[in-house]
């Protein structure tokens, strides 16, 4: 599939436009271009998303969407934590491989089921160059009938990823609309293995996925690169914890390979009983908590600052304040310069006394980008300004820097 003139080719080419090479293909009467074009493509993505598979060139890659859903590497590598050592694992909707590869890192073995012959064909080139040589590549529909020729505990772990697109390509968010259903396997699932570890929609509604998973022990949302990526949802035979008692853990992942993570772990019922203390506008100082995108994703407003002993600045404005920085907090820390009033003398001031400042909004009566036009700042990397609401209702614009 890949042979050594081919894999020079790609090197050689990866950084052109891949349109201008197939426009003009009969240069190259010998290379296979549409091959060469997709594994350029890959490449081109790789490089950030799977740092470790672009360090590898002679794997080959599929057409666009299968490498645009895949896991990252960074995500990939954390859920190495749900495989048990000696474990026999079974990716059921294999797609690219980059779990079934992470898995297998630490499991005994890994069974990857794929429906698409291309994506399976790619799959048994690929593990072996990755080095990953205990990975059985298994080309199969998933289905009940499919599910009921497994033997019961054949499995430690079950990963699965469904598509989220619709029949007409539309993105979908509940996990019934995801193919493969879930709902409808995972008595069978659960069946051939003690644990079932579902990958879900970003942009799923937590309480929503849960009243339809009741077998739910524990679920995992994982930011990284300051986007919430994944929602893991953890599910065990026999389990029954109450919605509001299942351990949800934010992550927030630094670098590729996993190994630092911010986490926050709590439940819905200490978020409700938490009371958090509010800022006045005056204790704006020291130092600008904003949480992770994992964090925000999961719905843990209040116990941030109770857990962290820092206020927070309005019960809307999910910021918070304190004196110092503190550890293992998952998100950014800046430091507070200046506290303004937003009224029009400041605004007509602001770009003066700040020329260069990027602009966020929360809970702002306009948008960031809106905001950055009306104090008309340039880009920063340093200085950044909040617009936001403070606990009295009043507009606020909290200017900070970066914290060495």
């Amino acid at each position: 599939m890949m042979d050594r003139t081919l894999r020079e080719f790609i090197l050689a080419h990866e950084a052109e436009d891949t349109a201008g090479l197939m426009l003009h293909r009969d240069r190259w009467s010998g290379i296979d271009m549409e091959l060469a074009v997709r594994c350029i493509r890959g490449r081109q993505t790789a490089r950030y998303k799977l740092p470790l598979w672009y360090a590898e060139p002679g794997l080959t890659y599929p057409k666009s969407l299968p490498l645009e859903q895949c896991s990252s590497q960074a995500a990939a590598l954390y859920k190495q934590r749900f495989v048990h050592e000696g474990d026999r694992v079974a990716d059921l909707t294999g797609g690219l491989g980059v779990d079934s590869w992470s898995l297998s890192q630490k499991a005994a073995s890994v069974d990857y089921f794929e429906r698409s012959e291309e994506l399976c064909e790619c799959a048994r080139h690929n593990f072996p160059a990755l080095g990953r040589h205990n990975i059985a590549v298994h080309r199969a529909d998933i289905s009940l009938e499919m599910l009921g020729g497994i033997a019961p505990d054949t499995y430690g772990l079950v990963y699965l990823d469904p598509a989220r697109r619709g029949r007409y390509g539309e993105r979908v968010f509940s996990i019934k609309e995801c193919e493969p259903d879930i709902t409808v396997l995972k008595k069978e699932l659960l069946r051939i293995a003690l644990c079932i570890l579902l990958k879900a929609s970003p942009m799923a509604d937590i309480r929503a996925l849960l009243s339809e998973l009741p077998e739910t022990a524990g679920v995992h949302i994982l930011s990284h690169g300051h986007e919430c990526k994944e929602v893991l949802v953890l599910m065990l035979r026999g389990s029954s914890v109450a919605v509001e008692d299942i351990p949800v853990t934010a992550v927030e992942i630094s670098g590729e390979d996993a190994s630092r993570t911010a986490e926050f772990t709590f439940t819905f019922r200490e978020e409700a009983d938490a009371a958090a203390r509010l800022a006045s506008p005056s204790e704006i100082r020291g130092c600008l908590f904003e949480p992770s995108p994992a964090l925000l994703k999961s719905g843990a407003f209040k116990l941030p600052a109770c857990r962290f002993g820092l206020r927070k600045i309005s019960a809307s404005t999910h910021f918070y304040v304190g004196d110092v920085p503190v550890e293992h907090f998952p998100g950014k820390i800046r430091r507070i310069v200046r506290v303004l009033p937003f009224n029009k003398t400041i605004v007509k001031e602001f770009r003066r006394q700040y020329p260069e400042c990027s602009v966020t909004a929360r809970n702002f009566p306009m948008s960031s980008e809106e905001l950055r036009k009306r104090l008309g700042t340039a880009e920063s990397g340093i200085l950044r300004v909040l617009g936001t609401t403070a606990s009295d209702n009043s507009r606020v614009l909290i200017v900070t820097e970066a914290i060495d």
